[in-house]
């Protein structure tokens, strides 16, 4: 039976435990590659208010800041908002070219593989 912590309507075997473990797994695959947290300090300011514009090294180290942030929210029971921010790490991992759709679809369904980043 899932802990009471644990969102429903997800597969059994995705719980807050995986949660933590995808966001181990994205930190040290970002600190390999050489990137640190980074909060953008106004993020309308920084990126634009109406699209991207920010560089791939910016928004990686800005994504770093994210799994960071997102454990928190998942110590504090925040467990949507802990999800939406998973996704959108997963987004700009993707779009950053770190991981491919697959890759991405495998560590949702508890895959991690060793972190074994690419080139930048």
């Amino acid at each position: 039976m899932s802990e009471l912590s644990d969102p429903y309507g997800f597969d059994d075997e995705f719980t807050t435990e995986h949660a933590h473990r995808m966001l181990d797994f994205y930190c040290k695959t970002l600190v390999a590659k050489g990137f640190e947290a980074r909060a953008y300090p106004d993020v309308d300011e920084h990126i634009g208010a109406n699209r991207l514009q920010t560089p791939k090294f910016d928004t990686l180290n800005h994504a770093l800041w994210m799994c960071i942030t997102t454990r928190e929210f998942l110590r504090q029971g925040r467990l949507a908002k802990a999800y939406r921010w998973i996704g959108t790490i997963q987004g700009i991992l993707l779009v950053n070219g770190v991981f491919s759709i697959s890759e991405l679809k495998g560590h949702n369904r508890i895959a991690l593989p060793p972190v074994n980043p690419r080139g930048r």
